[in-house]
């Protein structure tokens, strides 16, 4: 009997695993093309969900800074193209310095305001990479952070399908 009820515990807590979920989200302008912020890119927003949040999601968004949406919410954001799941876990303390930080609109890297992919690679420590900005849908104050470190959605997209693969 010891036996059966520690094979029942083992089955629940191993099919209890923490799961971390990222969506990516594309956009579209008022012609129906996709917006590319980067060339050649197809996502434009990222939001990650994790078990301590439930069903809601983690993201940084312009006008709202960092703050846990629902998925309603999140869909006003762009169109939800793919969500993935990493093996990664993330908890709401790891979380908890970011939150209600602002929107940071000059894709610093600090810890003072923070873009939604930044966020992510914070949390889950995704090396950066020399950022791209497509000159023809940025305005031109932001040309000069060309090469700039950073992360976009796309480069967080190529990782995480990476650590499926792992």
């Amino acid at each position: 009997m010891r036996f059966a009820l520690f094979i029942l515990l083992f089955l629940s807590v191993s099919s209890s695993f923490a799961k971390t979920r990222i969506a990516f989200l594309e956009l579209y302008d008022r012609h129906g093309r996709l917006v590319q912020y980067e060339p050649g890119g197809r996502f434009a927003h990222t939001a990650i969900q994790f078990d301590d949040i439930g069903d809601k999601w983690l993201n940084a968004y312009p006008g709202e800074g960092v703050a846990i949406v629902s998925w309603e919410d999140l869909e006003h954001r762009g169109v939800i193209a793919e969500v993935i799941e990493i093996p990664q876990d993330v908890r709401l303390s790891q979380v908890k310095p970011y939150m209600g930080l602002p929107f940071d609109f000059w894709y610093s890297w600090s810890d003072d305001a923070l873009y939604c992919t930044e966020l992510i690679g914070k949390l889950l420590n995704i090396p950066t990479h020399p950022m791209k900005f497509n000159k023809q849908v940025w305005p031109k104050n932001y040309w000069h952070l060309e090469g700039t470190l950073g992360l976009s959605p796309d480069s967080v997209y190529a990782w995480a399908k990476q650590q499926t693969l792992e």
